[in-house]
Parts: structure tokens; C-alpha cells; sequence
């Protein structure tokens, strides 16, 4: 009796506590802050304000299989970085070259694309030649060397006129005529022509034509091999690889992988917020080289009506892109996982073609 009692009151207490407890909350889904800007073929926004590319569609097939949830916000390309590192973002699936400087900072994923540094540069017409040597033809040192030997030539064929005057009638006649004659036969002894119509009889004035005769030859040589140089200048002189970047001034993306090498290398440059700007200061002459990405850099050529620009067979400072993270972050696993799975199904080579073409088939990627 005391045990059915006993248990009756347990019942009890048991069926008040339940109807007093109250259901327990789901815990709430952790959305992903990312990190996103115009780089196309990677990531480009619509008209309808959607945004599509290749890291893009990557990111959703990795998004999807983790069961991510996330949301993508437009960032600035030279901050975006800084932005993961202050826990501003979470990660960016606009993808970053993993460079050894930034893993000190921040944490990358597995690396999805290998791609090369390239250089574009303006394609060559016959009007850009003739320009460049003409240029390099008039810059102050030419015109100062020019005026140099015209002045020289002049003096000489004034000492032989002041010499000749008197006794010799090849010379002879007014000021302006005598001075004249002079430096015509200057001239024409400079340049070893020859032509034999006038010439010194006295001995001083022989004395001067045999040493002018040495010093033009001089001139003349000096003349020739300037001129020759900057003809070559001209012609080869214009960056066609990496070891002509050193003498030209070269643009290049602000926070890029390639404006780092570029400042390693102390390549004179400059920095444009877009790759559309670094090439329209390309054909504007303001920088004589882009250097970036060659699938970007051949996205850009590849849709330029004008077809201004020809990027170079050079390429170098090879970059693995990878979706940079905050250090440590939990999201570093999954997507790793689902990278390693996604890249060795077909819908990976899909995605390369449809976006990258004919540069992902020739990198090999």
C-alpha cells in the first residue's frame, strides 16, 4: 500500500515538472561574413545586381555541399584583407595569390588555380615606331649633341674664311658669302663628301682644314653610334620581357601579388584601383607595361574592340590563388573538403572552360 501511494506521488511530481518545462530553443545558424569585388573572369556583378564568376560559382558548390550559410557583401579590393585579419569578414571568394607574407596574417585555403604574372603591352603599328624614334631623336641630349657639332662645324669653316680671305678667291666676297663658303666646306669635309670645290692654299689655313679633318671624323663617328643607339632603343628598347621592366614604368593592381613583386624588384610604377584604368593608361602612354594576372590580364585583351594590347609569351612569379580566412577559422576544414571533392569531378573542368577558355586549356589548370 505505502509503495503504490509512494509511486502515485512520483507520477506526480513527474507530470507537473514536464508540463513546467519549457522546449529548449535551436541553437542559431552562424551566418558567414563574405567578402566580395569586381575581379571578372572571378567574380563580376550583373546588371540585376547578382554576382557570377568563376570563384563565385565555386563558392556556391562549396557553400552548398558544408551546408553554409553566408552573406556576400561588396568590399574594397585593398582592404578586404585587412577587413578578414580585424574580424570585419570571415573569408573572401575573390581569390588572393597565397603569398608567404600574407600567411603570416591570415589563413588560406587549399589553392585552387595556378596562374603566372604577365605583361601587356600596346600591340605596334608603324605610326608608334616612327613616333618612338622620332622621340628618341629629340630628347635634349640629341638636340644638345646636334647643336654641339653644328656650332663646331661653323667655327671651323669661320678660322679657314678668316685664313683664306685674302688669297685665296674660293673664299672671297662679303661677310655673309665668306663665312658661307667656310662653313660649307666644313660641312662637306665633316661628312667626307668631298666634293673638291673649295679648299685651303695657305699653310695656316691648311693646318686648320687637317686638324678639322681629325675632329669631325671624331664628331661624325660619336654622331653615328648615338644615333644608332637610339635607333636600337627604339626598336628593342620597349619592355618585351621581364628584364625590360627595369626601364619602363609599369601599372599594376593596388594590393596585388604582382604590385608586391614589383616593389621587391624596385620596378617604377603605378597603381590603379581596377584593371580597365591600368590599361587605359596603357594606351593613353601614361605607363609603358601592365603587369597582373595573365587570366585576368587575357579576359580584358580577349574583349578590347580596339584590340590595342598584346600581352607578352614572358610570364613569370608563378601564384597560387586560394579564398583567404581569418587565422584559425573553423570554416578552414569544410571548404578544404569539399575543394578536394569538387576539383576532381568534371563540373570543375566545366567551370574553367566556360570562364577561363582557351588560357585555363594552354596553363595546363
Amino acid at each position: 500500500m505505502r509503495l503504490a501511494r509512494a509511486g502515485l506521488v512520483l507520477a506526480g511530481v513527474l507530470v507537473a515538472a514536464a508540463g513546467t518545462a519549457q522546449p529548449t530553443a535551436p541553437a542559431p545558424v552562424k551566418v558567414w561574413r563574405v567578402g566580395v569585388f569586381e575581379s571578372p573572369p572571378y567574380a563580376m556583378r550583373g546588371a540585376d545586381g547578382q554576382w557570377r564568376g568563376l570563384a563565385i560559382e565555386l563558392w556556391k558548390e562549396i557553400a552548398a555541399e558544408a551546408n553554409l550559410q553566408y552573406r556576400l557583401g561588396e568590399a574594397s579590393p585593398d582592404a578586404i584583407l585587412d577587413d578578414i585579419a580585424h574580424d570585419r569578414l570571415d573569408m573572401s571568394v575573390a581569390p588572393f595569390a597565397a603569398t608567404v607574407d600574407r600567411e603570416q596574417l591570415l589563413d588560406f585555403s587549399h589553392a585552387f588555380l595556378s596562374v603566372d604574372t604577365a605583361i601587356v603591352v600596346r600591340r605596334g603599328t608603324d605610326e608608334d615606331r616612327w613616333l618612338t624614334v622620332t622621340r628618341a631623336l629629340s630628347r635634349p641630349s640629341a638636340l644638345q649633341l646636334y647643336a654641339g657639332i653644328v656650332a663646331l662645324t661653323f667655327l671651323a669653316g669661320a678660322a679657314v674664311w678668316l685664313l683664306e680671305r685674302r688669297r685665296n678667291a674660293q673664299f672671297s666676297g662679303g661677310t655673309l658669302e665668306g663665312l658661307g663658303s667656310g662653313f660649307w666646306w666644313s660641312g662637306v669635309t665633316a661628312v667626307a663628301v668631298g666634293y673638291g670645290d673649295k679648299a685651303p692654299i695657305t699653310f695656316w689655313g691648311r693646318i686648320v682644314a687637317l686638324f678639322w679633318m681629325f675632329v669631325s671624323l671624331i664628331l661624325v663617328t660619336g654622331l653615328t653610334a648615338f644615333v644608332t643607339a637610339k635607333l636600337a632603343i627604339a626598336e628593342f628598347g620597349q619592355v618585351r620581357g621581364a628584364d625590360g621592366l627595369r626601364r619602363a614604368v609599369v601599372g599594376t593592381m593596388e594590393g596585388s601579388a604582382a604590385a608586391d613583386f614589383l616593389r621587391r624588384e624596385k620596378v617604377r610604377r603605378k597603381v590603379f584601383a581596377t584593371t580597365p584604368a591600368a590599361l587605359e593608361a596603357l594606351a593613353s602612354r601614361e605607363v609603358d607595361a601592365v603587369v597582373f594576372g595573365a587570366d585576368v590580364l587575357s579576359y580584358y585583351i580577349e574583349r578590347d574592340e580596339k584590340q590595342r594590347f598584346e600581352i607578352l609569351p614572358d610570364t613569370f612569379d608563378h601564384q597560387d590563388l586560394a579564398f583567404p580566412l581569418q587565422t584559425g577559422s573553423p570554416l578552414r576544414a569544410p571548404i578544404n573538403d569539399s575543394l578536394r571533392r569538387f576539383m576532381n569531378q568534371p563540373g570543375w573542368r566545366d567551370l574553367k572552360d566556360r570562364y577561363l577558355g582557351d588560357q585555363a586549356m594552354a596553363a595546363g589548370r
